[in-house]
């Protein structure tokens, strides 16, 4: 951006859009005014004009939501959607919208978003095409343990109060100690996340040091424990190997990135965003000499609009909810707006749950079912080599086999949890192990 009043003027517009999308869908699935909060997420597609000196921005993706699967109910089946936060929600349909403008390249019609490469068949992002990325809240995680506004005066800068740990690693699961005299210090926002365990942990102390700063966290569950991470951390891993993911990889030259971050009206921090979804990576991408995967530094901003179903911060009488259900809206022709509670459709009963008919759409299982038809869609001889040679087999393979494919991908990411992200968590194999044939 060329200065920081433009910046402002285009996370205003970008807030204001998303906000506008989010009032234009229907009333399912939207919190209840006055007793209920949620966050709204959103991949914004912005397309430079042939001037050059304007650019038009279109909502391609959209989630809300705020809740979790915990590991219990957790499907080996990849029928139900782990993590409906919104952030996640939004990027899912965001891969929904890429799978769509794939098929159309493919098949010859005129992509917003691709072009084919008439050397290696591959598809690339069109020139002049980027995107942004918005949330009206900030991730859950580090990006969220924030200074409080009143505790700055006795700090110069947020960062002299929150560095990242140096703290010893404590039990994963040890009380916060007991009751503390109250003190007149500094405090800061908190986070629901929890630090992975076998890392650095929250010394739950009052004020500044009841959080550590800089770790790898995951998201809370009700009395349950869930194995995802937490949206600043997921925002990181993005910012590194593309929002693209392993599946969509196999097809294109290079990773799809955002080139802007924007948050809402809320609790904010430059540094702290900048920390969380960068530099506290920065020294270690340094070391991992990829071409085609290359930490990112988008733009971060903060627009002073705010999502009027938002977290109130000060509910001292605990009156606000977190809204129950999620909702998934995509630019796609087919099946555009979905709500979900608890990881699967909303108004599905017991007895249908297993059908395919009531599967999300951006569950892993109909994910994966797209990958396997837009293989399908292209002619056999345009097809990269590594998925000519395993054509037949892919038909039947495990998601888990199959994410695999993209070695390039698959390799990146064993670095990248080496040196940067050790204590991510993994996920049982079996529930990787359902195929589309299924």
């Amino acid at each position: 951006m060329d200065s920081i009043y433009d910046r402002k003027l285009l996370a205003n517009q970008v807030a204001q859009l998303c906000y506008n999308h989010f009032d234009n869908l229907p009333k399912k699935g939207k919190p209840i005014e006055g007793k209920e909060w949620t966050v709204v997420a959103a991949f914004v597609q912005q397309t430079r004009q042939n001037d050059e000196t304007k650019s038009s921005l279109e909502v391609v993706s959209m989630g809300t939501g705020s809740k979790c699967v915990g590991q219990n109910k957790l499907s080996k089946d990849g029928d139900i959607l782990n993590d409906s936060h919104a952030e996640v929600v939004a990027r899912r349909g965001f891969l929904r919208y890429m799978y769509h403008q794939m098929e159309k390249a493919v098949s010859g019609k005129e992509s917003d978003l691709f072009i084919v490469d008439p050397i290696s068949k591959k598809l690339l992002q069109r020139e002049g095409v980027s995107f942004i990325f918005f949330s009206s809240h900030t991730p859950c995680g580090d990006a969220s343990i924030i200074v409080k506004e009143n505790s700055k005066i006795m700090s110069n800068t947020t960062e002299e109060i929150l560095k990242p740990s140096e703290g010893k690693v404590t039990s994963f699961d040890e009380e916060p100690p007991s009751k503390m005299p109250r003190f007149d210090i500094p405090d800061i926002h908190r986070t629901g996340a929890k630090c992975v365990e076998g890392g650095p942990q929250d010394l739950k102390q009052p004020g500044v040091n009841h959080h550590v700063a800089g770790v790898l966290r995951i998201k809370p569950g009700r009395g349950d424990r869930t194995l995802s991470m937490s949206c600043s951390d997921k925002l990181a891993k993005w910012n590194i190997l593309g929002v693209q993911g392993s599946l969509l990889m196999n097809f294109l030259s290079k990773p799809i990135y955002v080139s802007h971050v924007i948050i809402g009206k809320c609790p904010y921090s430059q540094s702290v965003m900048e920390r969380a979804l960068i530099t506290r990576f920065e020294h270690s991408d340094n070391q991992m000499g990829n071409a085609v995967f290359m930490q990112q530094k988008p733009d971060i901003s903060q627009s002073q609009i705010e999502f009027k179903f938002g977290k109130v911060e000060n509910d001292e009488d605990d009156q606000m909810h977190p809204c129950p259900s999620s909702i998934s809206w995509c630019a796609c022709p087919m099946k555009q707006l979905e709500v979900a509670v608890e990881g699967r459709k909303q108004g599905i009963t017991k007895k249908n749950q297993n059908k395919p008919s009531c599967r999300l759409e951006i569950c892993k299982k109909n994910l994966f079912q797209k990958f396997v038809s837009l293989l399908n869609c292209f002619p056999t001889d345009y097809l990269p080599i590594h998925l000519k040679e395993q054509h037949s087999d892919i038909q039947c393979m495990t998601y888990n086999k199959a994410k695999r494919l993209c070695s390039d991908y698959f390799e990146m990411w064993e670095k990248t949890r080496a040196k940067m992200l050790s204590t991510w968590t993994s996920k049982p194999t079996t529930l990787t192990e359902f195929t589309v044939c299924e």
